[in-house]
């Protein structure tokens, strides 16, 4: 028996030293591959802003107010450490580093980068909190606050931390930092309007960020609750992978290796979101994922989900961050029937589109179409039609098989056979991101371009990705009727 333990201890011991190896091994490739496939780093993948909010800082504001007095210093210092530096700063046409640039002006002359405020013209109806999502800006809910605020409600649109100014403040933020802006600016917002609506919302991160908070709530009396939560593409789960990135980072603090920092090293010429995007970014949004599902297991055995706010989430059944089934299976399927919806986007099935696409794709929603019955109302914006570019809405009632269709004042645009993670919270119109923007100025979501091979500094495949929802008005309306 002594001889069978030693012989097991052995092989155990042997199975864990090939592992170790096998990360061991893993590392050393991965910091390799970056130190060769990385460009070189600039001032804004190394600068780290000392005016950042931390919430674990001895020195961290306790209001709201505080928070945005800091984000104040926060902006002059990057003028000062980057863009004012003329060893720092880019000298692109389109750097938003570049002080001299039109993407830098925008960058820092408008308010959307920075967290703002919408106060409604006259007594505000409600308040409402808005977060956007990973590596982006408050601008990504722009629209949204735009809506709420033609509704009568005062709007706060919330930078979180890390956001906003160069991607290497990304490098070392958390996904706690992010939460504790989230309850100064919770508390702040409801405040606004006491005794009325107090609504939340969010895009990708920023959705799953509220969510947690709307968890907490449940058995934090502190906390105000909201009554309504609007979730964009929320990041409800995220690939395993995203586990490895602490590991596959740990050689970063050699000179040699701090590119094993960073996932993409890209050039910045987005006004409004990150191009480049460090390995922290891919393990913060995993463990505030994990945190989610705990906190739901949690309020679940308590019997605390009755209570959870009504959902209305809209979600592209093609996206390349987050699927529809993680939003059903992690979200609005284990939620008590409270009149919680799901708001998917199809596919264009038209132009032979249908026949292109990867089948992989669209088995969640062959998995909707399929089940018997739903704890949610399941709306689906579709084609009328295989041969019309017409669209329509299908919509099953929570346990119910019947389908009720409403035809929408919409159509595919021509040569679109998708909406997407990062086109869902845009119009078409948007200045900036609108495949037909209103006005002029610096636009990307219109950009079309063929030519040689190698001869961008970016991938031509940046500017195939649809940036913006040609079926805007969809969430509009939705937003508007459940006030």
């Amino acid at each position: 028996m002594a001889t069978l333990r030693r012989r097991l201890f052995r092989w155990l011991a042997s199975l864990a030293g090939l592992a170790a190896l096998l990360l061991a091994t893993i590392v050393v490739v991965f910091a390799w591959q970056a130190r060769l496939r990385l460009p070189e780093l600039r001032a804004w993948h190394r600068v780290s802003l000392d005016a950042e909010y931390r919430v674990r800082a001895a020195n961290a504001p306790a209001t709201f107010a505080g928070y945005l007095a800091l984000e104040e210093r926060l902006f002059a210092e990057l003028r000062r450490r980057v863009l004012d530096d003329p060893a720092a700063a880019d000298v692109q046409l389109y750097g938003r580093y570049d002080p001299k640039s039109m993407v830098a002006r925008i960058a820092l002359d408008t308010k959307y980068n920075r967290s703002y405020e919408l106060p409604p013209p006259g007594e505000p109806r409600g308040a409402a909190l808005l977060v956007h999502g990973l590596t982006d800006s408050p601008y990504s809910v722009r629209a949204l606050a735009e809506t709420l605020r033609a509704r009568g409600y005062y709007v706060l649109a919330l930078r979180l931390p890390g956001h906003g100014t160069i991607p290497a403040g990304l490098v070392d933020a958390s996904w706690e930092d992010w939460y504790g802006a989230l309850v100064l600016a919770a508390r702040h917002a409801a405040a606004k309007a006491p005794g009325k609506p107090f609504v939340a919302g969010g895009y990708s991160t920023g959705a799953a960020l509220v969510t947690l908070y709307s968890l907490r709530a449940l058995s934090d009396p502190s906390l105000p609750r909201p009554q309504r939560l609007y979730l964009v593409s929320p990041a409800i789960g995220v690939s395993p992978f995203a586990a490895l990135t602490r590991i596959v980072a740990s050689l970063a603090f050699i000179p040699a290796f701090e590119k094993s920092r960073w996932i993409d090293v890209l050039p910045e010429y987005d006004p409004y979101k990150y191009n480049s995007f460090p390995v922290n970014a891919a393990s913060q949004i995993y463990a505030l994922t994990r945190v989610v599902q705990r906190t739901l297991d949690e309020a679940e055995r308590a019997g605390r989900l009755d209570g959870m706010p009504r959902v209305i989430a809209f979600q592209s059944i093609v996206d390349a961050t987050i699927t529809a089934d993680e939003v059903v299976h992690g979200l609005l399927g284990r939620l008590p029937p409270r009149g919680h919806e799901l708001v998917v986007f199809d596919i264009n099935r038209t132009e032979n589109f249908e026949g292109w696409i990867a089948p992989g794709r669209l088995e969640d929603l062959e998995r909707l179409r399929a089940a018997p019955s739903l704890p949610f109302r399941l709306t689906l914006v579709a084609n009328r039609a295989r041969d019309t570019r017409a669209i329509a809405a299908y919509t099953r009632a929570a346990g119910a098989r019947e389908i009720e269709v409403e035809n929408l004042p919409y159509e595919w645009p021509r040569g679109v056979f998708s909406v997407g993670h990062v086109s869902l919270p845009f119009p078409a119109d948007d200045p900036v991101y609108g495949f037909a923007p209103a006005g002029g100025g610096f636009t990307l979501g219109n950009i079309s371009v063929k030519g040689e091979s190698g001869a961008l500094a970016v991938s031509p495949g940046t500017f195939e990705r649809l940036r913006s929802n040609p079926f805007w008005g969809v969430i509009r309306a939705k937003v508007a009727s459940t006030l």
